[in-house]
C-alpha cells in the first residue's frame, strides 16, 4: 500500500541555538509532530539525526525536504538493544556537536486499550518499552555527549492526561506519568553538567494517526476546549523547540501543557461507562463496554 506523505505546516520563525549544532530526533517520519520538529530544526541550522524504523516513511520526508544534507535518517527500532547501537552509531558519524535530543515515539496500540482488571503483563511490558524504556536510553545515551560538551537540551514528549486517571488506558497513562517523572529526575542530576530536560504535554490534538471521526472541528470541542479548537503538530513542535533553544535556558524540570486550556477545566470523560469521549471509533466503544458489562453484569 502506497503511504500518502504530506509535511505538516510549521511557522518559518527559526529558533535561536541550533546553529553549527546536531540534533537527534527519535520517531520523526511519522508526518506528525516529528517531521514538524524535523523541518524546524534544519530550518534553525541545525543538523538533524532522525531515528525511524518506518523505512517508507523516512524516505517520502527525506523527499519532501528536498534530501536536505544535513538530514541522517537511521532506520532502526529503537526499542531493541540494536536500535541503540545505530544511534550509537550515528553520534559517532555526526560532524557536530549533538546538543538537541527530542523523544518523541510513544503510543499505545488498540490490543492494550482495556479495562484494568482485562489487561495483562505482555500489554504492561509493551507500554514501557513504547513510553519510557526507549526514551531512557535514548536519553543516556545522548546525555552522555552533551555532558562531555557541558551543554544540550532534551525534550520528552508526553500527554497532559498523565498526571489524572486514564480509564481503559490505565498502562498507557502510567507511562506517561513515569516518563514525566523520570524527566525531572533527569533535569536535577544532569543540569550540574549544563544539561536542561523538559517536558512538553500535548491534549486533543491533529495528527496523521488520528482516525478520521476524530479530526472534525465539532461542538464538542468548542464546548471543551477553552480556546475552541484541537490543537495542531505545530502548535507541539513549536513548544518542543522553544523548549529545546536558547530561549529557554533557565527552563528545566518542567512540563509544559499544549491543549487549549484544556487541562484547567473539568473532567473531560463521558459519564456513561466513563468511556473517554476522544474515543470515536464505534468498534472500540462497543468492546469496551462489553468489558464493562462483564464486570458490573458478571454471569
Amino acid at each position: 500500500m502506497t503511504v500518502k506523505f504530506e509535511l505538516p505546516p510549521v511557522p518559518e520563525f527559526a529558533f535561536p541555538g541550533f546553529a553549527d549544532s546536531c540534533a537527534v530526533v527519535i520517531g520523526g517520519a511519522s508526518g506528525g509532530v516529528g517531521s514538524a520538529m524535523v523541518q524546524l530544526l534544519l530550518h534553525a541550522g541545525s543538523s538533524v539525526i532522525m531515528v525511524d524504523h518506518d523505512e517508507e516513511r523516512s524516505g517520502h520526508l527525506a523527499a519532501a525536504l528536498g534530501h536536505d544534507v544535513r538530514l541522517l535518517p537511521v532506520l532502526t527500532d529503537i526499542t531493541t538493544e540494536n536500535g541503540i547501537r545505530d544511534l550509537v552509531s550515528a553520534l559517532d558519524g555526526a560532524d557536530r556537536p549533538v546538543r538537541h535530543l527530542v523523544n518523541v515515539v510513544g503510543g499505545v496500540s488498540g490490543d492494550d486499550i482495556g479495562h484494568f482488571l482485562h489487561l495483562g503483563a505482555d500489554q504492561w511490558t509493551r507500554a514501557l518499552a513504547t513510553n519510557v524504556t526507549y526514551a531512557l536510553r535514548t536519553s543516556q545515551t545522548v546525555a552522555r555527549r552533551m555532558v562531555e560538551e557541558q551543554r544540550g537540551s532534551i525534550v520528552n514528549l508526553s500527554v497532559t492526561d498523565a498526571d489524572r486517571s486514564m480509564p481503559w488506558f490505565a498502562f498507557y497513562g502510567a507511562t506517561r506519568s513515569a516518563l514525566d517523572s523520570l524527566t525531572r529526575t533527569m533535569a536535577v542530576e544532569l543540569g550540574p553538567f549544563g544539561v536542561r530536560a523538559n517536558t512538553v504535554s500535548w491534549g486533543l490534538i491533529k495528527s496523521p494517526r488520528m482516525h478520521p471521526a476524530r479530526t472534525s472541528e465539532g461542538n464538542r470541542e468548542r464546548d471543551i476546549i477553552p480556546l475552541g479548537r484541537r490543537g495542531l503538530v505545530a502548535d507541539v513542535a513549536s513548544a518542543a523547540m522553544f523548549m529545546l533553544s536558547d530561549l529557554a535556558l533557565y527552563v528545566t524540570g518542567q512540563n509544559l501543557a499544549v491543549d487549549g486550556g484544556l487541562s484547567q477545566c473539568g473532567p473531560h470523560y463521558e459519564h456513561t461507562e466513563n468511556i473517554p469521549v476522544f474515543l470515536e471509533s464505534e468498534p472500540a466503544r462497543d468492546a469496551l463496554a462489553g468489558q464493562w458489562d462483564s464486570i458490573v453484569c458478571p454471569d
